[in-house]
């Protein structure tokens, strides 16, 4: 059984989210966050496979025309 993309991409943000959530934690305890940082780090490169970022160039196309 497969993720959909779309599926993939919605459970990879919401791990990104909980991860961000910890790192702030342990940033306010004074706590090492190394692990999750590269977990964060993995997902992140997963997500831009899955979802390629527009230019800055296209934006501005999109925008003002």
């Amino acid at each position: 059984m497969s993720m959909s993309k779309h599926q993939a991409i919605k459970t990879i943000r919401m791990e990104i989210d909980r991860i961000n959530q910890e790192i702030d934690l342990r940033i306010i305890k004074g706590v090492s966050y190394r692990r999750e940082a590269l977990r964060h780090k993995f997902l992140m490169a997963q997500l831009d496979r899955l979802v390629p970022r527009r230019s800055a160039f296209s934006f501005f196309t999109l925008a003002f025309n």
